[in-house]
């Protein structure tokens, strides 16, 4: 083509001093350059027209390496400054199938590699389990760097190995070291005890406890932190988000929220810190809007939480021009040569990378596009390329070029799509020794697949170069064929896993096997056969704590039921119909649960095949705060059980019930009960059971029986064995004789010995989150320093989570944020933590949860003079209301303490002392009662130093000796308090210079064991003590103290109620605020 003007001569000229080496070659080799073009290759020399996000992306990573290996004067300025050694980046490309998200990603992961970053690669689809796919991309980071350890990355790869065998516990090593075989390389002088103790274990973990995705998460952010925490940047990507699920969501959305609360160890032999990188990028689909609402809250969330810097790129189609450059550089020619050229391409494509592609690929094979040997260039014909194809042929494309495949290339492919998009050794082994399914290996087919450019291979994975080819195959397979197939996959996978005992393969057959038998006509033999491996599926899901994928199973294996499944199939019925209660309840489906509870109770043959309905029926009255209800439906069944109990208890009874059993439990140790034979009676187990579930909601609604009942679990332990539930038993009796029998010491005892059992359980995530409240929440609580026991309520949730006790994993939750609240956290952030505790608990239905919930968020919206818009809640009357109409007499007293603690910290004395005379004290000591003697202690001090009342001096001594017992019991606990009601008596006695040293110790204990709104009040105190003694200058530096104090804690409205003191500095103003 001849040059047209000035201007596209000068454009040549500029293009061939730029880019030489694209016009100054002599090609004389057709297959030369064919090879140069690339088209038939996995590999992308140029991205075009993808500048910008190009630039954004470089950026972003060098602001990461900026931070990770700023100079160590500055770093150690950060770390000294307490500024954020974490810096976090998030990038989420979005686009239409093709629009070349992956390239981007690959651009970006081959400059890092470049850089020594550490890179987790993640690529999700909609057949693999997204958690399994995150676990390859750790097993994929140890496979590479074990071997090849090089001088450039030995110290930091030793430092994340130190990191994490520092970090996490056996039973977590062992889980991973299950999903992670390549931790286990890690090199010999970094190996510790635990991975000899992990192999010797013989079974697995799963087999035990359960390997849960909440325990997962946890232990894969433990992973990512020890990762960024080894003075390298970290890479991760997360490609094709949209086929992710909600559990990689809030894995992703944890991380960057949470990443100051992931415990790690991070620390080398020199006491080295380094600062945290880390850049997330993830690509997901914008034509996927339905999956895509969770990824885009996921976005908003990391933006608002400020903790990572978000940047959101929309990968849009390549313009005619970007067509036109990559063309010209391409095929080696000037850009007016491919000007007509790139116009034709871009119309049929719509310029889709993936299409140009596709589309050259195609009218090169049917050689409209060729490489002239005489005339040494790519030679090409536009009216017969615009002849030959449609406008809307995009599609077709890849369609057309699979039905040329050779027949054992095309099977392959097709099996392969069946499975998903990508598939490995293991399962490509089971799949070709099934002669009849594939005459020939499947591994030797793959590697002409690769040729092809329809698979690339990646250790002993295979997967598809671009999910669009797996989705035509897939869908280019006649839909009674593909059925048939899905079937052949699934049955030759389920004779392998029978075999080898792969719970992993067994999932992956009746997956293939549901698939074949959606909206197909079956028999009756085979709809039988298909429910039973779905049962067995469904087990195997629950037992690793995956319920999502268990529901799936048992609604499979339910619809393989007939209409007389109860006559029919009576056990296969009752186990799914039990499961899916189950399940239901974990998901706060309580419709489901009750439905599924109903048609068990209609077709139940005998009592025992009832008892599980029964404990279910149970649990779901108490998930819809109905414990009246849920009580007697466990005292009926035990009745049944030959255990009786008085309908009538009062506090004479179970004093006496107490005395009787604390004789044999004053002595009891841990050798004395492992001593116990096991409990083998069905009887007694099932007694057992409810026993311990009754427990559970007594303490809600009926507290005077939880004696009664944990002193017959001791007796029946003592008599018939030990279980688990003998756990309960004895951990709850420790909890009666602490409310009850005002025996501290003792309880605490029975509590540890307990918390000892729970932990050598094998079901001890269960036992954790059924006993959160009575051990933690309260024996340990008053005994142990707070901030540790709240610390352990994570662990709780987490561990309810694994059990599937949604229940307990909300109780866990709340215990959380109610320890928060007490031990003085910032109340702006606590206050989040208790919006999404009434999110979760609305999510799962569990009402008791949201109300008390609601009641605590009362206080902290009062206190901190904030709150959400993203929950309603409801005022502390009509939380009485509801307290009232459904006997629940610890909401009623959590709503009293509350209001009563609102009044405290305001310092309207009169009304705490108002509320206090209307709910007196019961029969049963809380923990919170210790909270209440000190409120009502420095109350009655303080407006008897204004009324004289003798009475109000008593109360205040009373406190004052309670506390001092109480402080015998944990100094860290309650010393701070004891302190300041001494300063506060000898204030009231005329004793200056004993009440000014009492201040002082309770402001130094207050701030040594790290109560802050306790250090606070005690400044108050001591600031307005001064001012009203004459001692105005130290008394405004108290007061100021005091707001730093109550700032830190986030208590704003009592800052500006103080303050207003401060600024007048006027005693009369004083006694008014007080």
């Amino acid at each position: 083509t001849a040059l047209a003007s000035m201007e596209e001569m000068l454009c040549d000229l500029n293009r061939m001093k730029k880019d030489p080496q694209h016009f100054l070659f002599d090609r004389t080799c057709p297959q030369k350059a064919l090879d140069y073009t690339s088209f038939f290759a996995n590999t992308e020399k140029h991205l075009y027209g993808r500048k910008r996000e190009i630039d954004i992306l470089t950026r972003t990573k060098q602001d990461i390496s900026n931070h990770v290996y700023m100079s160590d004067e500055m770093s150690m300025a950060k770390i000294k400054s307490r500024e954020n050694i974490f810096h976090c980046e998030a990038a989420f490309l979005s686009g239409y199938a093709g629009s070349g998200k992956s390239h981007l990603l690959h651009h970006l992961i081959h400059a890092c590699k470049e850089d020594n970053w550490f890179i987790l690669n993640c690529k999700f689809d909609k057949h693999s389990t997204p958690i399994m796919i995150m676990a390859k991309a750790f097993d994929d980071f140890f496979g590479r760097w074990v071997p090849r350890l090089d001088s450039a990355m030995d110290g930091s790869f030793h430092r994340v190995c130190l990191s994490i065998f520092s970090t996490i516990d056996k039973e977590g090593l062992i889980q991973l070291l299950e999903i992670i075989p390549n931790l286990g390389k890690i090199p010999p002088e970094v190996q510790t005890d635990l991975i000899g103790y992990c192999r010797d274990q013989g079974s697995s973990s799963i087999d035990k406890v359960g390997f849960g995705t909440k325990r997962r998460t946890q232990l894969f952010q433990v992973l990512i932190k020890s990762l960024c925490s080894s003075g390298r940047p970290v890479l991760i990507t997360l490609d094709d988000l949209q086929w992710s699920d909600s559990t990689n969501a809030d894995a992703i959305e944890g991380l960057i929220l949470n990443y100051r609360d992931v415990p790690c160890v991070v620390q080398d032999a020199q006491k080295e810190k380094y600062n945290h990188g880390l850049m997330l990028v993830g690509t997901f689909r914008s034509n996927e809007s339905r999956k895509n609402e969770g990824i885009l809250d996921i976005i908003n969330s990391i933006e608002r939480s400020e903790n990572a810097k978000v940047t959101q790129l929309d990968i849009e189609d390549l313009t005619p021009t970007d067509v036109g450059k990559f063309l010209s550089a391409t095929l080696c020619l000037p850009l007016r040569h491919t000007q007509e050229l790139a116009g034709l391409v871009h119309l049929k494509t719509r310029g889709n990378p993936f299409f140009v592609n596709q589309f050259l690929k195609t009218i090169i094979r049917n050689r409209m596009l060729q490489f002239g040997v005489k005339s040494r260039r790519w030679k090409w014909d536009c009216d017969v390329i615009n002849m030959q194809m449609i406008s809307d042929g995009v599609a077709e494309l890849l369609a057309t070029r699979v039905n040329q495949l050779c027949h054992p290339l095309k099977q392959t492919a097709m099996i392969a799509s069946c499975i998903g998009s990508q598939i490995d050794y293991s399962t490509l082994d089971m799949l070709s020794s099934d002669k009849q399914l594939l005459p020939f290996n499947m591994k030797n087919v793959l590697q002409l697949a690769i040729k092809e450019g329809m698979f690339e291979k990646a250790g002993p994975i295979y997967q598809f170069t671009h999910d669009l080819i797996q989705q035509t195959i897939y869908e280019s397979i006649p839909s009674n064929e593909r059925k048939l197939l899905h079937k052949s996959i699934g049955t030759v996978l389920l004779r392998s896993s029978a075999k080898n005992s792969d719970s992993t393969i067994h999932l992956l057959a009746v997956h293939q096997i549901n698939l074949y038998s959606q909206d197909v006509a079956l028999g009756s033999q085979e709809c039988s056969h298909i429910a039973r491996i779905n049962a067995t599926a469904a087990k195997v899901a629950i037992s690793a704590s995956n319920f999502e994928q268990a529901r799936s199973y048992v609604n499979a294996g339910m619809r393989m039921l007939s209409n007389n499944r109860w006559e029919e199939e009576y056990p296969l019925s009752l186990q799914l119909f039990e499961m899916s209660a189950s399940l239901s309840c974990f998901n706060g489906d309580i419709d489901g649960m009750s439905s599924c509870l109903h048609e068990v109770n209609s077709n139940v043959n005998s009592f025992e095949d009832s008892l599980t309905s029964s404990g279910l029926l149970s649990m779901l009255l108490a998930a819809q705060s109905k414990y009246q209800e849920a009580i007697s439906n466990c005292l009926s069944i035990l009745s049944s059980l030959g255990e009786e109990f008085p309908k009538d208890i009062d506090l004479p009874t179970v004093l006496n019930e107490l005395a009787v059993i604390q004789t044999t439990l004053a002595n009891i140790s841990i050798d004395q009960v492992k001593l116990l034979p096991e409990m083998i009676d069905k009887t007694k187990l099932n007694a057992m059971k409810f026993l311990s579930m009754v427990c559970s909601y007594s303490i809600q609604s009926k507290p005077m029986l939880v004696p009664i009942l944990s002193c017959r679990m001791v007796r029946l332990t003592m008599e018939n064995g030990f279980c688990d539930d003998s756990i309960v038993g004895l951990v709850t009796a420790g909890f009666s004789l602490f409310s009850f029998a005002d025996n501290v010491e003792l309880g605490y005892q029975i509590g540890k010995v307990g918390e000892f059992f729970i932990e050598e359980s094998p079901n001890r995530h269960a036992l954790r989150s059924r006993l959160p409240f009575e051990l933690d929440g309260t024996l340990k609580a008053v005994v142990e320093p707070a901030q540790s026991v709240v610390a352990l309520f994570h662990d709780r949730y987490d561990s309810a989570m694994l059990a599937g006790d949604v229940g307990g994993a909300m109780h866990s939750l709340l215990s959380y944020c109610l320890g928060k609240l007490h031990t003085g956290s910032e109340l702006v952030s606590l206050s989040k933590f208790f919006v999404a505790c009434i999110k979760q608990s609305t999510k799962y239905q569990q009402n008791f949860v949201r109300y008390l919930a609601m009641s605590a968020y009362h206080l902290c919206i009062a206190l901190s003079g904030t709150s959400s818009n993203e929950v309603d809640i409801m005022s502390f009357e009509e939380l009485n209301q509801i307290g009232k109409r459904e006997k629940h007499l610890q909401l009623l007293y959590q709503n009293f303490f509350n209001e009563m603690w609102g009044y405290f910290w305001v310092g309207d004395y009169v009304k705490v002392l108002e509320l206090s005379k209307k709910y007196k004290p019961t029969g049963q000591k809380r923990s919170l009662e210790v909270t209440r003697t000190i409120i009502e202690g420095i109350a009655s001090l303080n407006l008897a130093r204004k009324t004289h009342h003798a009475s109000l001096r008593k109360n205040g001594e009373d406190a004052l000796q309670k506390m001092l017992k109480w402080e015998k019991i944990s100094k860290w606990n309650f010393q701070h308090c004891t302190t300041l009601l001494q300063a506060e008596l000898h204030y009231l006695n005329g004793d200056i210079a004993s009440a000014g040293s009492a201040y002082k110790a309770s402001i130094a204990s207050a701030c040594e064991h790290k109560f802050v709104h306790y250090e606070a009040l005690a400044y108050e105190l001591y600031g307005i003590f001064c001012v009203e003694n004459g001692m105005v200058k130290e008394g405004a530096s108290q007061l100021q103290m005091a707001l730093d104090k109550y700032t830190q804690w986030g208590a704003m409205t009592k800052v500006k109620a103080l303050q207003r003191f401060v600024d007048t500095g006027d005693p009369s103003f004083l006694r008014k605020f007080r």
